[in-house]
């Protein structure tokens, strides 16, 4: 059964460094019981707080005396972001209704679960800086297309590859890139497929096509990530007599050869 999960332990979105931005909640598909959320407009004021006041930090500006431009900037970036929240909140419903129909059809859910988060204006300010981009609206949507994403967990590569498939038979949604670190590995052993797409969404006045950065892994592909980027950016201390590094592309290419055995005995399950 798929999940949807919006919680803060989506260790390997990049750059998301503040919780308070997140959706604070897990449903399941068919199981309406979930803890409530935060609203699009409660994430978006903190965030925009928070922005600001790193804003002034960084620049070396009094709190209480923030520039016009931080606070126009900040301002917009929130109104902003609630786009990205309808455009991710929309991906999500796409892949519950392909899971929905291929468990139908397949007589097994492919999805093991889905997590999505949007960026709070702090880790878009640091990108932007990092990349030496103006630091406005503008810049944001002209050059960041990660700032909505969903990340789908599968049982195994071929549901991968077949969820990728199903999206680009979707006419009105436009792949703008795909990643495919499943077939080329990065240095490091990560493996997952990464996707750009365009999804519409409709407002009072207007459609607009809205980027979503979609990540499609397997359980184990994520698992190694959850532990690569937990060594990264969270190891208190060195493990004894062990390159970590050299240990996690190891265990990256040990996945591997289980994930192709374990393909070949999974499609005893598949139905024509």
């Amino acid at each position: 059964m798929t999940s949807i999960s919006n919680s803060s332990s989506m260790l390997a979105f990049k750059d998301d460094t503040s919780s308070a931005a997140r959706r604070e909640h897990i449903s399941r598909i068919g199981n309406p019981s979930h803890t409530t959320p935060l609203s699009s407009e409660e994430m978006a004021r903190n965030a925009t707080g928070e922005f600001l006041a790193r804003f002034a930090d960084k620049e070396g500006v009094n709190h209480d005396a923030l520039s016009s431009q931080a606070k126009v900037v900040g301002s917009a970036m929130r109104a902003s972001l609630q786009r990205y929240e309808s455009a991710m909140r929309q991906m999500e419903v796409r892949f519950e209704v392909l899971d929905r129909d291929l468990s139908l059809k397949k007589n097994r859910n492919p999805i093991h679960h889905i997590e999505s988060r949007v960026k709070n204006p702090v880790s878009i300010y640091e990108k932007l800086k990092r990349r030496n981009l103006p630091i406005s609206v503008e810049s944001m949507e002209a050059n960041i297309f990660d700032i909505a994403g969903v990340r789908v967990i599968c049982s195994y590569i071929h549901d991968v590859y077949g969820l990728l498939s199903l999206l680009r038979k979707q006419d009105d949604l436009e792949i703008v890139e795909v990643k495919d670190y499943i077939e080329h590995p990065k240095p490091n052993g990560y493996r997952s497929l990464h996707v750009i797409v365009r999804i519409p969404v409709y407002f009072m006045d207007k459609k607009e096509l809205v980027p979503v950065e979609v990540q499609i892994r397997t359980i184990a592909m994520d698992f190694w990530a959850s532990l690569e980027h937990g060594l990264k950016y969270k190891a208190v201390h060195s493990v004894e007599g062990i390159d970590s590094s050299d240990e996690l592309l190891y265990c990256s290419r040990v996945i591997k050869d289980v994930e192709e055995r374990m393909q070949i005995l999974a499609r005893a399950m598949d139905t024509e």
